[in-house]
């Protein structure tokens, strides 16, 4: 969730032939692209900067046949977004730099719910809105009101959802949320973060109020972003959903998403530091 760099307000520090992203929020730096006879220099300079700046997880979007050079600088793999990188697969290797960091929370009951979603695997088809619904797509109009939606769902979030202005300019950055109304009223929306440069989506920001849940809104909002990405040419999606949230993981499995790995603490959202399951679908 909010795992893609495209719309964080994260500042970018610049090296010779990669850049460092800063996620102040969450406490965590991110590297996206580098040169592999770098990785070393990379690795100590993360470790350092990260450590001065009180951040407690390193992250990096590796390329497979790197994975070696990155545990010998003390990087694990935690997984695997197929195609992030315009069909080629970002291996999701990270670092912690503090011990509690790295714990999982209750790995029990997280795989609990990955085995019971993936019992459900491709098991959804579209189908039609109920009578007394409207999906559409969203629009900057919306941006109060999305904001409030956010604010009431998530306690704490990844990023400021629950600032207008921010919603706002997430869609002016190749963001596209879909809604779905009841009386006029927004009670449940998702988003499909594009970056452009790899050609690839992630599917996120999946609210619904409190009094719609267990209605299956949320599952004609994929179908519906899912066509539309299909559309722009965007063949790649992944989603990230909280492992102890069963609604999100099985939603995921019944959409056709294969579960391609866990990371551990890695963004803070409703209760603190969360563990993340990662879902990708090609289109292709």
């Amino acid at each position: 969730m909010n795992n893609n760099p495209a719309n964080q307000q994260e500042s970018d520090k610049e090296g010779a032939d990669y850049s460092i992203i800063v996620d102040a929020h969450n406490h965590r730096l991110k590297v996206l692209e580098y040169k592999t006879e770098e990785i070393s220099s990379i690795a100590d300079k993360l470790y350092k900067e990260g450590k001065a700046e009180g951040m407690s997880k390193l992250i990096v979007y590796a390329r497979k046949e790197d994975l070696k050079n990155w545990e010998k600088e003390g990087f694990h793999q935690e997984g695997v977004i197929d195609g992030f990188f315009n069909g080629v697969d970002a291996q999701m290797v990270c670092k912690f730099i503090t011990t509690e960091r790295g714990i999982p929370k209750d790995k029990k009951t997280a795989d609990e719910i990955l085995s019971i979603s993936l019992q459900k695997q491709g098991q959804a088809s579209p189908k039609e809105l109920d009578e007394g619904y409207l999906l559409r797509f969203a629009t900057t109009e919306d941006a109060l009101e999305l904001a409030q939606l956010y604010s009431i769902v998530f306690p704490a979030y990844p990023t400021p959802m629950d600032d207008p202005d921010y919603v706002k300019k997430t869609m002016q950055a190749h963001t596209t949320y879909i809604v779905i109304e009841s009386q006029g009223k927004i009670v449940c929306s998702a988003s499909a973060e594009v970056t452009p440069e790899y050609g690839s989506a992630e599917l996120t920001d999946c609210a619904t109020l409190p009094e719609w849940l267990g209605k299956g809104l949320l599952q004609h909002i994929f179908f519906a972003l899912e066509k539309y990405m299909e559309e722009s040419g965007i063949y790649y999606l992944y989603t990230i959903t909280r492992a102890h949230s069963p609604g999100m993981n099985i939603t995921a499995a019944k959409h056709g998403y294969r579960y391609r790995g866990r990371l551990i603490n890695n963004c803070t959202i409703a209760t603190g530091f969360e563990d993340m399951n990662i879902w990708v679908k090609s289109l292709r």
